[in-house]
């Protein structure tokens, strides 16, 4: 497998894994699927921080899926009204970040006791972002001290 379909499999997995927990939200508890996937794109993270060459690109191509759902999920749900909305656009954006609506909930719950699901949604992929970032900057900072 050539490293363009690896990277292109890696980037997709968490809309694939999004939509099977999803479908099974019953039978896997919601922080243990958060957990299942902030590791894999922790991991995610180091990986594309060894990536040869311009390391803000290689940050931008690991979340290159992320931010054309966030963006979606932003026209969908902050833009649009009711009525405007793409329903299949609107299904999609969320399905990428579903596993981190628990810790989304969780700090939405810090600041206010009115929980909003475009709140908690925005927090959940922030934090998706920052699990990222977080391995990015691992993965930046194992290879300069070797």
């Amino acid at each position: 497998m050539t490293d363009s379909n690896k990277i292109l499999i890696w980037i997709l997995l968490p809309l694939i894994y999004g939509f099977i927990s999803n479908t099974f939200m019953l039978i896997f508890p919601p922080f243990l699927s958060q957990l299942v996937l902030a590791v894999f794109w922790f991991w995610i993270g180091i990986k594309f921080s060894s990536f040869s060459g311009n390391k803000v690109k290689s940050f931008f191509i690991g979340n290159s899926i992320w931010l054309l759902t966030f963006i979606l999920y932003l026209m969908q749900f902050v833009l649009l009204d009711d009525e405007s909305r793409n329903m299949t656009i609107a299904i999609i954006s969320q399905y990428y970040m579903l596993s981190f609506i628990w810790s989304g909930t969780k700090l939405a719950l810090l600041f206010t006791d009115a929980l909003n699901g475009t709140t908690i949604i925005i927090i959940s992929y922030l934090f998706m972002l920052l699990i990222f970032t977080i391995g990015f900057l691992v993965g930046w900072t194992k290879k300069h001290n070797n």
